[in-house]
């Protein structure tokens, strides 16, 4: 059984909400709650596991917990969560941009179509308005995608934002018209959990393309309408074609010009229908000063076929294309999702590490019912965490490697390595030089006293040790509380932690966060 379930977008907006809400309990035994309940849904998932032969793999358990998490929100009443209602409101974005489109290009074409009967239409407007602009932002979009991929940039920064931004504008002003249908919290973590989301540099590829799909869905629609106008007109009505130009072209240079256009479709279909014969077209020009009376009208209406394959081809085939592509890539996106981010790696090493109670309450990996007695599911090794230990120089010296792996077993975590840092700025210049060259690929922890305000020194550094490091390299601020005489491994005061943890995350980094290493008791 494969155990790689299939992501929507609803499941990464309401994990990141469920993850927002657990970060918000930070008393001792709200914290306590969360472990107990994180660790019931590890148990359930390995027994599930067990029954269908499978292996937690990282996915698995995270759309596990993120499944036990929904059913625990619908069993109190909680049934509209974030991911629901973005969902909804995508679908009806989507439905008023078909809409908007058809409306769109039905009302360009009947406005360009007003034809009196004294002028005939100039094909080169037609082409310039329609086609050649078309075109024009298809191939700065084309090129944009080829410069970022081929420099290994990351997709354009600017569309996510405004994707991101509109979701986030319509999400408030429908969670807002929600009003007493919800508590004030609820609604204040639906309108927070999506500019959240914003700011994660991890998803600006993931809601590119929804946005992708949302304006050549637009585009296509578009497209639609006009194409649908022009053989309407052609039809209903007696529409006349030709062409005129200040600068002197010859019939000779614009039946070349219109031969090539024509190259996609005139394959397989003959001249004379695919675009206008080099007679038809020195036929159909226009001289102001000698009128429409000299020109005959089958050569006036030569040119509705070329068009309306022009405007197919080059504009409502290619829309359809970036449509199909957007649609596989939107899919293919969520499939390689990693989760690789240091906030997943405790959720899911929180998961793993049994409760350990002082009123001796049995954890259920030792329930000696038959219901939880049989043999766990193997656990996938890409779960298992370690790190490269970075210590304070001033607390170097009292961080026992015994209590200091004593304290990351409990977490589920081990020490590879222990680093002194903070000495002196030469010898923390000589640290980030031996990470660079070693081309780190290790997880860090770095060790932090939390009654001591994140200071500017500590916060370039870490800002400089980042750029050293994998971009996506985990590193973890362990935040301790005030040392005793036996040991530097205590509790932080939540507030302080929160002081940390807002500094933390305002540098915009996923891939760093900062948590308590010793659970509030």
């Amino acid at each position: 059984m494969g155990m790689k379930p299939p992501w929507r977008f609803r499941d990464i907006i309401d994990l990141e909400y469920f993850l927002h809400q657990d970060k918000g309990g930070t008393s001792p035994e709200e914290q306590l709650r969360i472990r107990k309940r994180n660790r019931r849904i590890y148990q359930d998932a390995l027994l599930l596991l067990n029954g269908e032969k499978g292996k937690a793999t990282r996915h698995f358990l995270l759309h596990r917990w993120l499944t036990s998490r929904r059913e625990e929100e619908e069993g109190n009443g909680n049934v509209l969560l974030p991911g629901r209602l973005t969902e909804e409101i995508y679908i009806r974005i989507c439905l008023l941009l078909t809409a908007f489109g058809l409306i769109a290009g039905t009302v360009a074409g009947l406005s360009f179509f007003t034809y009196t009967g004294s002028n005939p239409l100039n094909v080169f407007h037609y082409l310039t308005v329609f086609v050649f602009s078309q075109l024009a932002i298809l191939l700065l979009l084309l090129c944009s995608l080829f410069i970022r991929r081929k420099n290994r940039l990351p997709t354009p920064s600017l569309l996510s934002s405004l994707v991101a931004g509109l979701l986030v504008r319509i999400f408030h002003a429908a969670s807002r018209n929600l009003g007493s249908s919800m508590s004030a919290k609820r609604r204040a973590d639906f309108q927070g959990i999506l500019g959240i989301i914003k700011t994660k540099r991890i998803y600006s590829s993931l809601f590119f393309w929804p946005l992708l799909l949302l304006t050549q869905l637009f585009a296509l629609t578009f497209n639609l309408g006009m194409l649908a106008v022009t053989l309407y007109k052609v039809a209903a009505t007696d529409i006349a074609f030709g062409w005129q130009s200040t600068i002197q072209f010859s019939p000779e240079a614009i039946s070349h010009f219109v031969q090539i256009l024509a190259l996609p479709w005139s394959w397989f279909i003959g001249g004379g229908v695919a675009y206008p014969t080099p007679a038809e077209i020195a036929g159909s020009r226009i001289i102001l000063k000698e009128g429409i009376s000299h020109l005959a009208t089958p050569n006036l209406i030569s040119w509705w076929p070329f068009l309306c394959f022009a405007l197919f081809t080059y504009g409502f085939l290619p829309r359809f294309v970036l449509l199909l592509l957007a649609l596989y890539k939107k899919r293919r996106a969520l499939s390689r999702v990693q989760f690789d981010q240091i906030v997943f790696d405790r959720l899911l090493a929180g998961m793993r590490t049994p409760i350990v109670s002082t009123q001796a309450e049995p954890d259920r990996d030792t329930d000696s019912s038959p219901a939880v007695s049989r043999q766990p599911a193997p656990l996938d090794p890409d779960l298992q965490t370690e790190f490269v230990v970075m210590v304070p120089d001033d607390i170097f010296d009292r961080c026992l490697d015994t209590q200091l792996q004593q304290v990351l077993a409990g977490n589920g975590d081990a020490c590879v390595k222990k680093i002194r840092f903070g000495k002196s700025y030469s010898s923390d210049r000589g640290l980030l030089e031996d990470l660079a060259a070693e081309n780190a690929s290790i997880p860090l922890l770095i060790l932090a006293e939390a009654w001591m305000p994140p200071i500017t020194d500590f916060i370039v550094f870490l800002q400089d040790l980042r750029k050293v490091l994998p971009p996506r390299l985990p590193i973890c601020i362990g935040l301790l509380g005030r040392a005793n005489t036996k040991t530097i491994f205590t509790a932080p005061d939540p507030a302080e932690t929160r002081i940390w943890q807002q500094k933390i995350d305002s540098l915009g980094d996923p891939y760093t966060v900062a948590e308590d290493l010793i659970p509030q008791h």
